[in-house]
């Protein structure tokens, strides 16, 4: 297995080392690769950063690296304005886990998806190396993950914003799979493992500049045999950043800038027009269009709308032409209406009259469709849908 890290202007990268170096020993090899990047004209203080990060983890290396868990460190100074970022930094380790594996006659190891601010519990290494090789054949995993809510290291603010941002990513996981998305799994840089085939199979990871660790999920996780890993844990930092234009550490930074209105998600009401329309998916099979639109103008008005946007006639019936069953075509079918285009949905429909609502209050109606009371905290919220997602 080999764990990859990007690492930019990342004064914490030690703190990460350490808690993987404290993990119990799985029986594989494990390899950690850092990558320590910054783009052309960079600020003299996060090359600075990057210089001590790269001297402190081969110092670190030098003095810890043992048989069966070795650090490496890749240095890439003055990436060009256009490819810079972490998914430039994460597909450079990953493409370098995959040389590593052939070149070490691996025929299908793990690549393992981890932040520099991330630490993890001891069990880490154990329970992915058995999820993947304990006789199953998965391509993927997403690994179970909680921020923490309280401490000494930020301010309480940070603690309030993130228990919040942490509810919107849990609640909008379990809305999608109340609707019947087939594909729903988190998406979180730090906290994802695929199969070294699977990342070769689906044309390795991307360069984006932010969100990179979704879009490459969205081509692993139809595949199938994709799996949650919900008996080990990652704890990603809540801090602030403005590396990223969105995702965690963007969201932070406006949540300490504009508190308290700004970590918002969706409402129940797009989540219940995709219920309703997934629900109905294998009656679209080999249907006569008359039969399918009388079906479409059941939905919503902005499930219609978007429906008629994206050519959806022309794309149910190519999905029936080259689909002998039901079931086949049901996999067509989320081929084209896929993660992406589901989160299309949610933010079109939201601008076109749903709003948007606090994730507390979202995820108590949705806990409510689910059979429990009203009346909890924000906190309280949060902990229900973190055993709801354990015991998936």
């Amino acid at each position: 297995m080999i764990i990859v890290i990007p690492s930019y202007r990342e004064p914490a990268l030690l703190q990460s080392f350490e808690s993987l170096y404290r993990c119990r020993r799985p029986s594989c090899f494990t390899e950690v690769i850092v990558v320590v990047n910054h783009p052309e004209h960079a600020p003299e203080e996060a090359i600075r950063q990057n210089e001590t990060s790269l001297h402190d983890a081969q110092r670190w290396a030098s003095r810890h690296n043992d048989r069966r868990l070795r650090f490496h460190v890749i240095y890439k100074p003055d990436v060009s304005e256009k490819n810079a970022g972490v998914g430039y930094a994460r597909k450079t380790g990953m493409d370098e886990a995959v040389y590593r594996f052939l070149h070490s006659g691996v025929n299908d190891g793990v690549i393992i998806g981890f932040d520099a601010d991330s630490i993890c519990d001891e069990n880490y290494l154990e329970e992915i190396e058995q999820a993947f090789f304990d006789g199953k054949s998965i391509h993927g995993a997403s690994v179970y993950y909680e921020h923490p809510l309280e401490g000494d290291e930020y301010d309480a603010i940070v603690y309030e914003g993130i228990l919040l941002y942490e509810l919107h990513l849990r609640y909008l996981n379990q809305a999608l799979r109340y609707a019947g998305f087939p594909y729903a799994y988190h998406a979180v840089g730090s906290s994802f493992a695929v199969r070294a085939s699977a990342y070769v199979m689906q044309g390795g990871m991307n360069k984006r500049k932010a969100g990179e660790d979704f879009h490459f999920l969205q081509k692993i996780i139809p595949l199938g045999n994709y799996a949650a890993i919900n008996t080990t844990r990652v704890i990603p930092s809540p801090r602030q950043s403005d590396r990223v234009p969105f995702g965690t550490g963007a969201s932070i930074r406006r949540w300490m800038d504009n508190s308290p209105a700004t970590i918002n998600t969706y409402p129940l009401e797009p989540f219940e027009d995709l219920k309703q329309l997934f629900a109905v998916v294998p009656l679209f099979f080999k249907a006569n269009p008359a039969v399918i639109t009388e079906l479409r103008t059941s939905f919503s008005s902005p499930m219609q709308d978007y429906l008629l946007q994206n050519s959806y006639l022309e794309h149910l019936a190519q999905a029936s032409a080259n689909s002998a069953s039901p079931e086949a075509f049901t996999k067509r079918f989320f081929g084209w209406f896929d993660g992406l285009k589901t989160v299309k949905y949610l933010n079109n429909s939201c601008r076109q009259g749903y709003g948007k609502q606090p994730p507390e209050t979202a995820a108590v109606r949705l806990l409510q469709k689910m059979g429990y009371e009203s009346g909890f905290t924000a906190r309280e919220v949060l902990q229900i849908y973190r055993n709801m997602e354990r015991r998936q």
